[in-house]
């Protein structure tokens, strides 16, 4: 009897995060992961306890590109932080379902608004990069952070959903006026407090 081709946690994962990719979440289930795998449930099951321990380890993947993305796009030039939104933008346009799964789904539920800023990796070097960049306190950072990611996430959402289409240009002059605008707002309310 030949020996059983042993099918790896990473291959499953690798799989997985395809299926994802192409489909979305909701699509994700055992028995086509195990069709793509070409395998039974088995070797699945005996990488994970359950489709949700599975579903969590993809979440993690998902949130380790999208990190990788945001960080290449922060080291790009002084516009940091704004290439950080146009790199969002992008990762909604060019990952709709990784983007759908990690900021379209029940992530941000029962918090507030303000608490955006410091929540994922890697805020606190974008809210001291734009303390440096603005002369903002730490406070006023992490609110310029929020309005800005705002109107971000909005545009993203949208183009996620297919919902609209801008350019390029349409979305860095977006972004750019929506920084500025806020920026100077909250620097002329830390002058006269």
């Amino acid at each position: 009897m030949p020996p059983k081709i042993k099918i790896t946690k990473e291959e499953i994962m690798n799989v997985a995060i395809r299926m994802v990719r192409e489909k979305g979440m909701d699509w994700l289930n055992a028995r086509d992961l195990a069709k793509e795998l070409d395998c039974s449930v088995h070797p699945i099951f005996r990488a994970f306890n359950s489709m949700e321990e599975l579903k969590s380890a993809i979440y993690k993947m998902a949130e380790e590109i999208y990190n990788e993305r945001m960080i290449s796009a922060g080291e790009i030039s002084e516009d940091g932080f704004l290439n950080m939104g146009l790199a969002y933008i992008d990762f909604a346009k060019n990952e709709k379902n990784l983007f759908k799964l990690l900021f379209m789904s029940d992530a941000f539920r029962e918090q507030s608004i303000m608490d955006i800023a410091g929540n994922t990796e890697g805020d606190d070097e974008v809210v001291e990069m734009i303390c440096q960049g603005t002369g903002l306190s730490i406070k006023g950072a992490k609110e310029l952070y929020t309005g800005v990611w705002l109107t971000t996430h909005g545009v993203a959402a949208m183009i996620a959903t297919n919902n609209c289409k801008f350019s390029d240009d349409e979305n860095r002059r977006l972004l750019n006026n929506s920084f500025m605008g806020l920026m100077l707002k909250l620097k002329n309310e830390e002058e006269h407090l």
